[in-house]
């Protein structure tokens, strides 16, 4: 996939949640550069408002706007403001999430809800709020971004797997009750993904590096992913290139879903 300008986009509208920072804000510029108006949303006002303004603000077709996906309220909000900014809506990017790492074991029920609630719950209701302006546009591309985790068992990181898997399933049965009016539903699943926040919370930003170091060596292509990684898959998916394509599990990982958690053995 080239990362040149050819205006696939132009004319079309897309919502991209968690879209100030990291692989969300790849694919907003992505999107951007290809012709779209883009919402971004997330719970960062500033990192939103910074976000947009590097990407050209309301006159770059950027637009921003404060929402938390787990309320209601706040999600009925950022459908209505992407239909007054720009009048229709026919890419949706579920890409807000996060991570934290424990055994099952001792993960308690508060983080059970909270990360369930973010992770899978929030892509459903958001889903479902885009879907009424996606049949008057006549259809639309979903496009939820899950991880290598919602299919490979990760020791210490059950719960991730878990909401990442319901997120898989979830997206799949939405691509069958959707494909009749035209609305396409997909995942990507990458694995370990450099310039992001998601692994920050768990190592602190002194052993981030660390982690991304121990990382590499899973990954078959010999290198970690970067958020311009997954935005080329993502251009795909929502572009008239990928117009046959519903249901897929993509996986944008350096190959890390065919490895084992053993780095690679030198002679």
């Amino acid at each position: 996939m080239s990362s040149s300008q050819s205006n696939e986009l132009k004319g079309r509208v897309a919502i991209v949640t968690g879209g100030g920072t990291g692989i969300g804000l790849a694919i907003a510029r992505r999107f951007r550069d290809e012709g779209a108006a883009v919402i971004i949303c997330g719970r960062r006002e500033e990192k939103l408002l910074e976000a947009a303004e590097k990407m050209g603000g309301g006159a770059g077709g950027v637009h921003a706007i404060r929402a938390d996906v787990t309320r209601t309220e706040d999600i009925q909000r950022l459908v209505r403001f992407a239909e007054e900014r720009a009048g229709r809506i026919d890419i949706l990017v579920n890409n807000a999430g996060f991570m934290r790492f424990g055994t099952l074991e001792e993960t308690g029920p508060a983080m059970w809800d909270e990360m369930m609630k973010t992770n899978a719950f929030a892509p459903w209701q958001v889903t479902k709020a885009v879907l009424p302006a996606m049949r008057r546009a006549g259809g639309g591309s979903i496009i939820n971004i899950s991880s290598i985790a919602g299919h490979k068992a990760l020791p210490g990181a059950g719960l991730y797997c878990t909401t990442k898997a319901a997120l898989q399933m979830l997206s799949q049965v939405f691509a069958m009750e959707l494909a009749p009016e035209n609305i396409r539903v997909n995942v990507i699943c990458p694995a370990a993904v450099e310039e992001t926040e998601l692994a920050q919370p768990i190592f602190g930003p002194e052993r981030v590096s660390e982690f991304y170091d121990v990382m590499r060596g899973l990954h078959p292509l010999g290198r970690n992913g970067k958020p311009q990684d997954v935005a080329e898959a993502a251009l795909f998916l929502a572009s008239d290139r990928s117009a046959w394509i519903t249901g897929i599990l993509l996986p944008v990982d350096g190959g890390r879903h065919l490895s084992t958690n053993r780095p690679p053995i030198k002679s």
